[in-house]
């Protein structure tokens, strides 16, 4: 793994090598309801590094915030010159660290994108983890009401693995919780995680949220989880994390309810990279 000091890191921002991916996110019949915005480090030398490697360097000096900010302005720049144009409703999430969770512009910073790409079937939703979310209910609670003014969903990340900070669904409006990969990974093994599940499922239902299901890599996990009621799925079952012209080229062959696209999706290799902005 490549050194990366402070200088390097500034470095890499300033000649844009942070980039956006994208890994869709599906409904039940595998229809392509979204996609979860993914960063990857175009190194120099080493390649295209996944986010587990760079990561928690990048948080560790305060970098990690003009990071996403990079990505996402790469992302809006690529969705414009190739005139994405959307049929039906879309969502794009992204995992907000702590540094712009407390930011009082991160709203504004998602408004002028939301602008920006000039698509009315968009919608953006920040993805904020479990853990170095750090919010007091009163930050939690005006936040949440600026998302809700701009319409902008607010989804918790790594549901059920974290400081478990339940404050946060009293706040505001929750638009979904991430289930962490690691109860999918068991409920095979435990049925204990699959009644786990069912509760998670009918907790967001209280809160008028949805349930999505991280790191789906088998067709018995995909079958499993829509019999306790999960609807939203992401892994490696369905797609790979995609750079943004390959996954441009697929979104208008596969929002549609797919038919032989699981039996070419569950031989994909299961994914082992983690970390805000991760894989799944």
């Amino acid at each position: 793994m490549p050194a990366m000091t402070r200088a390097q890191l500034l470095q890499a921002l300033r000649r844009r090598q942070f980039l956006p991916f994208l890994q869709a996110i599906v409904g039940t019949d595998g229809q392509w309801l979204g996609a979860e915005i993914l960063m990857r480090w175009q190194h120099p030398q080493a390649g295209m590094l996944p986010p587990g490697s760079f990561l928690q360097r990048l948080e560790e000096e305060g970098l990690l915030a003009a990071a996403t900010r990079q990505m996402l302005r790469q992302l809006s720049i690529a969705w414009k010159r190739a005139q994405v144009r959307l049929l039906q409703p879309f969502f794009l999430s992204f995992n907000a660290c702590g540094q712009q969770l407390h930011d009082d512009t991160l709203v504004a910073q998602c408004q002028a994108l939301l602008q920006d790409l000039q698509e009315g079937q968009l919608r953006l939703m920040i993805e904020m983890p479990e853990r170095g979310g750090d919010l007091g209910p009163v930050h939690c609670r005006r936040l949440f009401a600026q998302c809700e003014h701009a319409d902008i969903a607010i989804a918790l990340d790594d549901f059920g693995v974290g400081d478990a900070r339940l404050h946060q669904l009293a706040c505001g409006r929750i638009s979904c919780l991430k289930l962490d990969r690691s109860f999918v990974a068991a409920m095979h093994g435990n049925s204990m995680y699959s009644r786990l599940i069912e509760k998670i499922v009918a907790l967001a239902a209280v809160f008028g949220a949805s349930v999505t299901a991280e790191g789906v890599e088998t067709l018995a996990q995909w079958q499993g989880l829509r019999r306790i009621g999960v609807r939203r799925f992401q892994g490696y079952y369905f797609a790979r994390p995609m750079a943004l012209p390959d996954f441009f080229a697929r979104l208008n062959h596969v929002r549609r309810p797919v038919g032989g696209h699981a039996t070419q999706a569950s031989t994909m290799k299961p994914v082992s990279e983690r970390g805000c902005c991760r894989d799944d």
